[in-house]
């Protein structure tokens, strides 16, 4: 596998590589760390880890420009090295250096379409970088011999730009497990006066009603509730200034204490802005981590995302930038719409949203590819 990011870990990555691991595949992934200040070489659940440079940056789009071809530079001796079957790029950032070791080497290539890459460029960066990155990546994923993507929506954009064997795998976490005790510990940690929990665990970027969540907490926002941030990013330092009895950071959560206070949680958030193509084509995984914990979840309108929380009926829709407080309220004071929506997303999660079923998706399309090699 090939991935830009440094693999600490990368959930959905990680994912995958145990799922291939237990099938009895060995797994190596190189990845780029920028902050090269990780392990070089390391073992993580049997997955083989080797770590490039050069250092690099997450938030500066112009140094991230001029190093990633370093990156590719250093990936493609390294990889060609290696005695591989099948070549497995994450993200558009890994492709052009992976369709010329598989072009060499003349193996099958999977790309795997984490999102959109030409419409989160056009989040940052406008005019010919966007035009470009998009002529890019609607010409390039007609290369890999499959790819994989994360919802129905992404697999149709994919095949409207001529992309084969497209095989939708979302990134729906195994059924949570964690101690009684250990939930127990956690709700009266993060809320010792027995007030609801609102989680958000992610990312702390624009676009994301973060702002506006922390600000209504910090005031007389959803009174019978307290907010709990976790992660890390850009708005960490304008979030933390809201802090107060009722605004908690957990700082950057590791994924494996993801499901416990998420069990902890009374409800969910993911509230994207749909003016932007990814927040409105994507599907975060909070919203399964919130189906398969029984826990409502409250998204924007217009979204891929709102528009299968209404067909599941495990949350609350709402608009953009208001509402949030009204849904929070709204499902704290209606019992009945509070057990129902957990119903409703555990079922879906039992009968489909859920791992196993995607590691069968992932694990055929790997047995397919290696029997047309043979």
């Amino acid at each position: 596998m090939l991935l830009s990011n440094p693999f600490r870990p990368d959930p959905r990555v990680h994912k995958e590589a145990r799922s291939l691991v237990a099938a009895g595949y060995d797994v190596k992934i190189l990845c780029w760390d920028r902050e090269q200040d990780h392990a070089k070489d390391e073992k993580v659940d049997a997955i083989s880890i080797k770590r490039l440079g050069p250092a690099s940056a997450f938030a500066r789009p112009l140094r991230f420009i001029i190093t990633l071809p370093c990156f590719w530079l250093k990936a493609f001796p390294a990889g060609m090295r290696e005695d591989w079957q099948i070549l497995h790029c994450h993200d558009l950032d890994t492709l052009p250096v992976g369709i010329l070791m598989a072009k060499l080497k003349r193996r099958p290539l999977v790309y795997d379409s984490h999102e959109i890459y030409s419409s989160m460029v056009g989040e940052v960066m406008k005019g010919i970088a966007f035009r470009f990155t998009r002529w890019l990546e609607s010409n390039l994923v007609k290369m890999p011999d499959a790819v994989i993507c994360v919802n129905d929506r992404f697999r149709s954009i994919l095949e409207r730009w001529g992309a084969r064997r497209v095989t939708v795998v979302m990134g729906c976490p195994p059924t949570p497990t964690a101690s009684a005790e250990e939930v127990a510990s956690i709700k009266k940690k993060l809320s010792p006066d027995g007030k609801a929990i609102v989680l958000y665990i992610g990312v702390f970027e624009p676009n994301r009603n973060l702002l506006e969540l922390a600000e209504g907490f910090a005031g007389s926002g959803s009174e019978g509730a307290r907010l709990v941030l976790g992660g890390f990013g850009s708005l960490e330092a304008k979030l933390r200034q809201h802090a107060g009895d009722r605004l908690t950071f957990l700082g950057e959560v590791k994924p494996s204490d993801v499901p416990a206070h998420t069990l902890a949680a009374d409800i969910l958030v993911a509230v994207y802005d749909p003016s932007y193509a990814n927040n409105r084509d994507s599907v975060p995984n909070k919203l399964f981590e919130a189906m398969s914990a029984r826990k409502p979840i409250i998204v924007a309108n217009e979204t891929w995302t709102g528009k299968m929380v209404k067909d599941i009926g495990c949350g609350l829709v709402v608009e953009y930038g208001t509402g949030v407080f009204g849904a929070i309220d709204r499902l704290l004071s209606d019992t009945t719409l509070y057990e129902t929506c957990g119903r409703k997303g555990l079922d879906a999660h039992r009968r489909e949203y859920n791992w196993p079923s995607m590691e069968k998706r992932l694990i055929s399309l790997y047995e397919a590819l290696a029997v047309a090699e043979d």
